[in-house]
């Protein structure tokens, strides 16, 4: 199973520099839905949304209608630009939790990262109109996240849902100064220090995507022995735990006379190879 990133951003600006970073081409669009530009191997693909909660929920929900049981694990990221109370111009920050000015839900986007690809976490602030009234704890203020979240939640687990805003305005930045070209640099420039954590997020999404992978032999013990639909969750991961630690045993039903006895073994085989590594962990964190 192969993997896929999933951004979601609200302004055209902010998706060129995707765009341009990841060498995505526009779909061809089944009408009425939201632009839509994807890598030609398929790994990222992008939805432009337009400003607001609602768009960008709906965008979201879309992009995930398009990629419905395609076989993929994806992740998705909601980036874009922020307002901030604090000297905060041009520096990118990750969400640790999200918040709609009209509601009382928060949501918590976990952390999954190594520490040496860190980057400063901040509550999101999601507002139904523009303002300048900057909260005073370091909430960052936008327009989209809000809406994103919980929409993206039901294609995907929340350690793999994150928000990525970069400052586009703060006490000695003005909204009113905010143009295009503004944004496109501050874009480039948010990338560039995500660079380390994209790289850990797509490792560790990819890690997910070997996890849920259907093993090679799985159909065709299922084809020679017989199992009970337990014993075949049972096996499905018994043999993703055995190819993830490295076995490189001949499995074939003929070495068994029938399911109970193919999943004592790989449970014993198992065990051995287990006994066998060091046990660290992938070093991802996983708040």
């Amino acid at each position: 199973m192969e993997s896929r990133i999933c951004w979601v951003v609200a302004l055209r600006p902010e998706a060129q520099v995707l765009i341009e970073r990841f060498r995505l081409a526009p779909t061809i669009s089944s009408g009425g839905g939201f632009p839509v530009y994807c890598s030609e191997d398929g790994s990222v693909e992008l939805v432009v949304s337009g400003p607001g909660k609602t768009s960008s929920a709906a965008a979201a929900g879309y992009l995930a209608g398009r990629n419905w049981n395609d076989g993929r694990t994806g992740g998705w990221i909601n980036f874009g630009i922020a307002g901030s109370g604090g000297d905060d111009y041009g520096k990118l920050f990750l969400g640790n939790c999200v918040s709609s000015e009209a509601g009382s839900e928060n949501w918590y986007p976990p952390a999954v990262w190594t520490m040496k690809n860190s980057l400063e976490r901040r509550r999101i602030l999601t507002v139904d109109e523009p303002t300048l009234d900057y909260p005073s704890d370091g909430t960052l203020v936008e327009m989209e996240a809000a809406g994103f979240y919980p929409t993206v939640l039901r294609a995907g687990t929340s350690e793999f849902c994150q928000v990525l805003k970069v400052v586009s305005d703060d006490p000695s930045h003005a909204m009113a100064t905010i143009d295009k070209a503004k944004v496109i640099g501050l874009c480039h420039g948010a990338l560039d220090q995500a660079k380390d954590w994209l790289t850990a997020f797509r490792e560790l999404l990819e890690e997910e995507a070997m996890r849920n992978a259907e093993p090679g032999a799985f159909q065709k013990l299922l084809s020679e022995l017989r199992f009970s639909a337990t014993q075949q969750h049972q096996l499905r991961r018994l043999l993703q735990q055995l190819l993830a630690l490295g076995y490189e045993g001949n499995i074939v039903a003929s070495s068994w006379k029938d399911g109970k006895s193919c999943l004592r073994e790989l449970r014993e085989e198992l065990e051995i190879l287990r006994a066998s590594v060091d046990g660290s962990s992938s070093g991802f964190y996983r708040g």
